[in-house]
C-alpha cells in the first residue's frame, strides 16, 4: 500500500468489496434512493411538460412576432382594426384567427389540429411557410401561387408530417370536427417541418383568414393582431407608447405572457405535486441510514482493528460516507432513466387534470437534460451523507479493545433521551403557530412547514411511542403466539434504538397516506353533496369537442334552437364563458341567465345566508356573483368592488354573493347574460342547461334531442345521473398521482423495514444462537422474526393513523384553501383507512420473511464445557 493513497486502498478493500459481497442489501439501498430522486425528477418533468407543450406551440407559432394586440376580454371586433393604423408606424401587423379542429383518425382516434387564418401576404413576414408540394408541384410558390392555393374558403393546408403518419394526399378532401359542426376541407398544400409545422408535432394547419372566420363562427372578429417592430424599435418602449394609445377595451402584451399566465394558473397544482414528491426521498434516506448502521454492526471488529493499527477516527468516518455516497451516486445514475419512465405515468395521471382544468395542450415529451441530472446529484448526494452521517461517527468512537473483545454495542435498556421528551410539543406547537400564517404569493409554503414540523414531531416521539406499545403488548402477544410473541416484544424493547428511525420512516409514509386518504374522501363527498345540490338540470348540451371550462368551441344557434323547441323542455340556461385577465393573474369570466338558475337552478352560497335574494338583485343591476376561491385568492367578499377590463374600457362590478364551486380553482365571476353583453358583447354559446317539464324521461330526451340535431352536428348531451358521474371520475382521477406518489413511499419504507430486521438479526447473531442451543427450532425463529415485522408494521400504522389525522387538518383547512380557495367538509373514510391497515400488517409481515429465513439459517452456539 502506497503511503500517499491509504484511504482509496482502504475504501476499495474495506467498503467495496463488502458491498459487492452484500449484493441484496447494496441492491435494496440503490433502489430506494433511485425511487427517491427518480419521483422527484418525474414529478419535475411532468410539471414542466404541462407548460412545456404550450409554451413550445406558443413560441413557434408566434415566430418573429414582437408584440400583440388583443382584446381584453375575448375576440376583438374587426371593425376596430381600421382605429389601429397607426400601428404600421411600429412595424408591420398581421391581424390572426386561431382555433381548434378535431380529426378523426381511421382507428376513429380524436386527433386535435391547431388551425392558424391568416393573411398569407401580410404574415409571410412573421412566420415561415416552406410549402414542399402543392397542385402537383415541389417548388416553393411566390406570394401570388400562396395566396390563390388558400383562395377557396375550403381550402386548407397541412404538414408533411401530418399528412404521412394519416396518409393524406394534395387534393384530398378531409373531415374535421369545429365546436359541434363537421366541416369538409380540400388539402391545398403540405408544408415543410419548418417554421409553425413544428408546433404540436405537426398538428398544425392553415387557412386564410376570412375562411377560418367562417369555420369557426367569428365572422368579423380576431383574436389578435400580431406586430413585427421595426428594427431599430425596442421592445420595452414600443409596447410602454403603443399601451398610452391603444383604445379602450384593448390591451398589448408579449407573446410570451400568454405562457406565462398558464404557468401561474398552474403553479398551486405543481407545488402541491412536488411536495408530495419529497415524501419517497425522504423515506428513501432511512435506508441510507439501515445500510450504514448495518455495516458499522457487523463489522465491528474489523473496525477495531483498522483502529488498533493506527487508522484515524476521521478516517474511518470518511470510509462509512464515502459508502454513503457511493450508493448515492449510483442511485442517482439509476434515477435519471427511471426517471424518465416515471414521468411518462405522470403524464398521464396529471394529464385529465390539466385538460380539464386549466388549459388543453398536449404534454411535451419529458427529456432529462443536464439540469435534472445537476438536481439529481444535487439532492441526493448531501441527503444522503447526512443520512449517514449519525451511524458513521459511531463507527468512528468504536474502541479498539471494545470492538476486539466483540462487546454489545448497546448497554442495558434504551432510555428516553431529552429529545423524545421536549421536541415533540416544541414541533406540533410550531406545527400550529406555521398553520396561522397566510399563503406567500398564492403558495402554502407555511401550511407545509407546519405540515413537516408534524412529521419531524412524529419521527422523535417514536421511541416513546415503541416503548409504551412494547410494555403493554407483552401479556397479549404472549397470549396469542406464546414463546414467539413474548420473545419478539422482548427483542423490539431490546432495540428500540435501531428500530425507531425505520419505524419513523414507514409511519411518515403511512402517515401522508392517510392525511391524503382523508382529504380526498373528505373532498368527495364535499363535491358530491355539491353536485347534488348545484346539478339540477336534466340534461347538459355542450359541443362534442370540448375540453375543460376554458375551451374556445361553442354551440351554433341551430342547436340551440332545437332544444328550445323539443316539448319535454321548460327551460334552457344559455351559458358563454371565457378567460379574462385580472389583477395579475387571468380568471374564469361567465354569464348564464339567473331568472332561469333562480326559477329551476341551485346554487350553494357561502355569504350572504340568503343567497336567492342576493342574485335576483344581481340580475337586476351591474352586480356579480364570485366563486369562494376567487373570493379568497383576491380578497374580495359581498360588498366588495372589483374592476373588469371590459370592450368599452375599465368598469367596476359589485359583489352580490360568493358561491361554492369546486369545478375550476382558478376563480370565477359569473354575471348575468344580458349584464355580460352589455359590456363585452355577444359571445358565443359555450353549453346549455336544459330543464325538462314534471314527468319527463331524461334519457329518452336526450336520445330525441340528439336524433334532431342529427349528424350535421357533433355535440354531447348529459343527463343528468351521467354528468355526475363524469364529475366523479374526473375528480378520482385528479388525485391518482396523489396515490401513486404515496404507494411509492410505502414500498420504500417496506424495505426499510426488511433491511432493518436484517439488521437487528445481524446484531442478535449471539443471542439467535443460544436460542438455537437452548432448543428453538428453525419454525419458531422464523415465526418470531415475522411476529417482529407485523409488530413493527402494527405500531408505524397506529402512529400513522394519529399523526395523519393531524396532517389531515393542515390539509384541509391550510394547504388546499390557500392552494385552492376551497373549503371542505371533513369526513373519515373509515373502510379505506381499516382495509389499508390491514394491507400494512400483511405487507410488514411478508417484509419479514426473507430476514425470517435467514436468522433460521444460523448454526446452534457451541455449547459449553462442562
Amino acid at each position: 500500500m502506497r503511503l500517499s493513497t491509504p484511504s482509496l486502498f482502504l475504501f476499495r478493500s474495506f467498503i467495496l468489496r463488502r458491498l459487492f459481497q452484500e449484493k441484496p442489501r447494496s441492491l435494496v439501498t440503490v433502489l430506494g434512493i433511485s425511487l427517491g430522486i427518480g419521483v422527484i425528477l418525474a414529478i419535475q418533468l411532468a410539471n414542466e411538460s404541462s407548460v412545456r407543450g404550450f409554451k413550445a406551440a406558443l413560441e413557434v407559432i408566434s415566430g418573429r412576432t414582437s408584440l400583440e394586440i388583443t382584446g381584453a376580454a375575448g375576440p376583438l371586433d374587426e371593425l376596430r382594426v381600421m382605429e389601429l393604423s397607426w400601428l404600421e408606424g411600429f412595424g408591420q401587423v398581421s391581424p390572426i384567427v386561431e382555433g381548434e379542429a378535431v380529426f378523426r383518425t381511421a382507428s376513429g382516434a380524436a386527433e386535435v389540429l391547431r388551425v392558424l387564418g391568416v393573411d398569407i401576404l401580410r404574415d409571410r413576414s412573421f412566420r415561415e411557410y416552406k410549402l414542399v408540394e402543392f397542385a402537383n408541384r415541389r417548388t416553393e410558390p411566390s406570394a401570388p401561387e400562396f395566396l390563390g392555393i388558400l383562395n377557396d374558403p375550403r381550402a386548407v393546408v397541412l404538414t408533411r408530417r401530418f399528412a404521412e403518419k394519416h396518409g393524406i394526399e394534395v387534393g384530398q378532401v378531409v373531415e374535421v370536427i369545429v365546436s359541434d359542426r363537421r366541416e369538409r376541407l380540400t388539402v391545398k398544400g403540405l408544408l415543410r417541418h419548418e417554421g409553425p409545422a413544428r408546433a404540436l408535432d405537426g398538428n398544425v394547419a392553415l387557412m386564410d383568414i376570412a375562411a377560418a372566420q367562417w369555420m369557426f363562427g367569428r365572422l368579423g372578429r380576431l383574436d389578435r393582431i400580431d406586430v413585427l417592430l421595426d428594427e431599430e424599435r425596442s421592445v420595452v418602449a414600443a409596447e410602454q407608447e403603443i399601451a398610452k394609445q391603444l383604445p379602450a377595451g384593448l390591451r398589448v402584451q408579449r407573446p410570451t405572457r400568454r405562457g406565462e399566465q398558464v404557468e401561474r394558473m398552474l403553479q398551486a397544482f405543481h407545488f402541491n405535486l412536488a411536495a408530495l414528491s419529497n415524501i419517497a426521498l425522504l423515506v428513501g434516506l432511512f435506508l441510507v441510514y439501515n445500510t450504514v448502521s448495518t455495516s458499522v454492526i457487523t463489522r465491528r471488529k474489523e473496525i477495531g482493528v483498522l483502529r488498533s493499527l493506527g487508522v484515524s477516527r476521521p478516517m474511518v468516518m470518511g470510509l462509512f460516507l464515502g459508502e454513503a455516497a457511493g450508493l448515492a451516486a449510483v442511485g442517482c445514475l439509476v434515477a435519471l432513466p427511471l426517471a424518465r419512465l416515471l414521468s411518462l405515468g405522470a403524464i398521464r395521471l396529471t394529464s385529465t387534470t390539466v385538460k380539464h382544468l386549466y388549459v388543453s395542450s398536449a404534454a411535451a415529451p419529458a427529456t432529462i437534460g443536464m439540469g435534472e441530472v445537476c438536481l439529481a446529484f444535487g439532492v441526493g448526494l448531501p441527503l444522503a451523507l447526512f443520512a449517514a452521517g449519525i451511524p458513521a461517527r459511531e463507527a468512528s468512537r468504536i474502541a479498539p479493545a471494545e470492538a476486539i473483545r466483540s462487546l454489545p454495542s448497546e448497554n442495558g435498556a434504551f432510555r428516553l433521551g431529552w429529545q423524545h421528551r421536549w421536541l415533540p410539543p416544541i414541533l406540533f406547537g410550531l406545527a400550529f403557530w406555521f398553520s396561522r400564517f397566510e399563503a406567500i404569493d398564492g403558495l402554502p409554503v407555511f401550511g407545509y412547514a407546519a405540515a413537516l414540523s408534524i412529521v419531524f414531531g412524529a419521527a422523535f416521539i417514536v421511541p416513546w411511542l415503541l416503548a409504551g406499545f412494547s410494555r403493554f403488548g407483552a401479556k397479549p402477544l404472549n397470549w396469542m403466539f406464546g414463546v414467539e410473541g413474548r420473545l419478539a416484544n422482548s427483542n423490539l424493547v431490546g432495540g428500540i434504538k435501531r428500530i425507531s428511525v425505520s419505524v419513523a420512516a414507514l409511519a411518515v409514509s403511512l402517515s401522508m397516506l392517510t392525511a391524503i386518504a382523508i382529504m380526498i374522501g373528505s373532498f368527495r363527498e364535499t363535491v358530491i353533496y355539491w353536485v347534488g345540490q348545484t346539478l339540477r338540470a336534466d340534461l347538459y348540451v355542450a359541443p362534442a369537442t370540448r375540453s375543460n371550462v376554458a375551451s374556445d368551441s361553442s354551440l351554433s344557434p341551430d342547436v340551440e334552437q332545437k332544444v328550445r323547441a323539443h316539448p319535454d323542455v321548460i327551460a334552457v340556461d344559455r351559458f358563454v364563458s371565457f378567460l379574462v385577465p385580472y389583477d395579475g393573474g387571468t380568471i374564469l369570466l361567465g354569464g348564464g341567465e339567473f331568472r332561469v338558475l333562480l326559477d329551476h337552478g341551485g346554487l350553494l352560497f357561502k355569504s350572504p345566508k340568503n343567497g336567492r335574494e342576493a342574485m335576483q338583485s344581481a340580475a337586476e343591476r351591474d352586480a356579480v356573483l364570485v366563486s369562494e376561491s376567487f373570493s379568497l385568492k383576491y380578497r374580495k367578499k359581498t360588498g366588495d368592488s372589483l374592476v373588469l377590463d371590459t370592450s368599452h374600457g375599465a368598469a367596476a362590478f359589485q359583489v352580490a354573493a360568493v358561491y361554492y364551486d369546486y369545478a375550476s380553482d382558478r376563480g370565477t365571476v359569473v354575471m348575468d347574460r344580458s349584464c355580460l353583453e352589455r359590456h363585452f358583447g355577444p359571445q358565443p354559446l359555450k353549453s346549455l342547461t336544459v330543464y325538462l317539464k314534471p314527468g319527463a324521461n331524461a334519457e329518452e330526451a336526450r336520445d330525441s334531442i340528439l336524433s334532431s340535431v342529427g349528424s350535421a352536428h357533433r355535440v354531447s348531451v348529459h343527463t343528468n345521473s351521467s354528468l355526475r358521474a363524469e364529475v366523479l371520475r374526473i375528480f378520482d382521477s385528479t388525485f391518482a398521482i396523489t396515490y401513486a406518489l404515496e404507494a411509492i413511499a410505502i414500498f420504500v419504507a417496506i424495505l426499510g423495514i426488511a433491511a432493518t430486521l436484517f439488521t437487528l438479526i445481524l446484531d442478535r447473531k449471539a443471542d439467535l444462537r443460544v436460542l438455537r442451543w437452548v432448543g428453538a427450532e428453525q419454525g419458531q425463529i422464523r415465526r418470531m422474526v415475522v411476529i417482529e415485522a407485523a409488530l413493527l408494521g402494527l405500531a408505524s400504522q397506529l402512529i400513522g393513523l394519529g399523526v395523519g389525522w393531524l396532517l389531515s387538518l393542515v390539509l384541509i383547512y391550510v394547504i388546499n384553501v390557500q392552494s385552492f380557495g376551497w373549503t371542505i367538509q371533513f369526513h373519515l373514510p373509515s373502510a379505506f383507512l381499516l382495509q389499508s391497515s390491514v394491507l400494512i400488517l400483511v405487507a410488514t409481515a411478508l417484509a419479514g420473511l426473507y430476514p425470517a429465513h435467514r436468522a433460521s439459517a444460523l448454526e446452534k452456539a457451541v455449547a459449553p464445557q462442562e
